[in-house]
């Protein structure tokens, strides 16, 4: 077995490390994530990585150490959440999904699940790997009247790369003013999840 990868695959990595950039910097800077470990799960070299972090102006923390202070990202997320939602009382009944069982080394890592309803017609949440996914789907899975149709979106043929768990309606791929408001955001917040979400600016990658 060999670590080697194509031109191909190695930009294809990078890309799919980029389009994640969200996901990425939170598991790094609120989950305690290492950089080897994003860099087993999304295929690229820790060199290319640090390099990436730093156009991305990402604070590099001591090794070994989680990040100082850092809240649970579940935490993180209500607070977002909270200036999105057009009606913020779903947050009174949202889950917290326990992920801690797919991450033995790390003593907590958790998410935040938001419920349908009123104009909140579907909800999601993207996970590191089909271990976390798995975990995920079947914690929503208790609570079926809120988080209905629970399912795995795109499932991929590696099990170590991000998964998102969706429930409620589809939501149209690539459409982020559309899926902010399936997902209930106000204005305001449909704006500010579309500005989150856009395409990362193509950037030289070194060789």
């Amino acid at each position: 077995m060999t670590n080697h990868r194509t031109k191909r695959e190695t930009a294809e990595n990078r890309a799919g490390f980029i389009a994640q950039k969200a996901t990425v910097i939170r598991r790094y800077t609120l989950d305690g994530v290492s950089l080897a470990a994003l860099c087993r799960d999304y295929g690229v070299s820790i060199e290319w990585l640090r390099w990436q972090f730093d156009v991305w102006e990402v604070p590099r923390r001591a090794r070994g150490r989680a990040a100082p202070g850092a809240q649970p990202a579940h935490e993180a997320e209500r607070a977002v959440l909270a200036q999105r939602l057009a009606d913020p009382r779903l947050l009174g009944q949202s889950i917290v999904v326990n992920l801690s069982a797919a991450h033995a080394r790390l003593p907590s890592v958790t998410r935040l699940a938001v419920p349908v309803g009123g104009a909140r017609v579907a909800g999601e949440i993207t996970v590191a790997n089909w271990g976390q996914a798995l975990i995920t789907i079947l914690q929503l899975d208790e609570h079926a009247r809120q988080f209905p149709n629970v399912r795995q979106r795109k499932p991929l043929s590696s099990p170590w790369e991000p998964r998102t768990v969706c429930w409620g309606a589809p939501t149209p791929a690539g459409d982020m003013r559309a899926q902010g408001q399936m997902f209930g955001y106000h204005s305001i917040g449909v704006s500010s999840y579309t500005a989150e979400h856009a395409p990362a600016s193509a950037v030289a990658l070194p060789g």
